[in-house]
């Protein structure tokens, strides 16, 4: 049988001043204009900034651990002599390996 186990929120991982992967995305443009802040929540940009984002964390992390929602789970073993990647993995540095900016620039409306 699998079972699945939390390892932690994006509060623990992510982003401890939010407990989202938006409300992040959020903080990081608040630096612009409110005009160029609202065209960028009205056109949908930062729907699409939060999926690349999303995808390229998830593309960071080993196999067997996910994001759902801003949650990082993945398979609880129960077998004692079970070894994987997982036990030493930093989430944490896979995080930050990930250019949130970059992927802002890309979706920016003004470009």
């Amino acid at each position: 049988m699998n079972v699945t186990t939390g390892y932690g929120t994006w509060n623990n991982y992510g982003d401890s001043g939010n407990v989202s992967v938006e409300a992040t995305i959020v903080d990081a443009i608040t630096g612009g204009d409110s005009e160029w802040q609202d065209r960028m929540e009205t056109s949908g940009a930062l729907d699409r900034i939060a999926a690349d984002y999303r995808d390229a964390i998830t593309g960071t992390l080993p196999d067997g651990i996910s994001m759902a929602g801003n949650e990082f789970i993945g398979l609880h073993h129960t077998d004692p002599d079970y070894t994987d990647e997982i036990g030493d993995f930093d989430i944490s540095e896979a995080v930050r390996r990930v250019d949130l900016q970059a992927i802002i620039q890309k979706h920016d409306v003004d470009n």
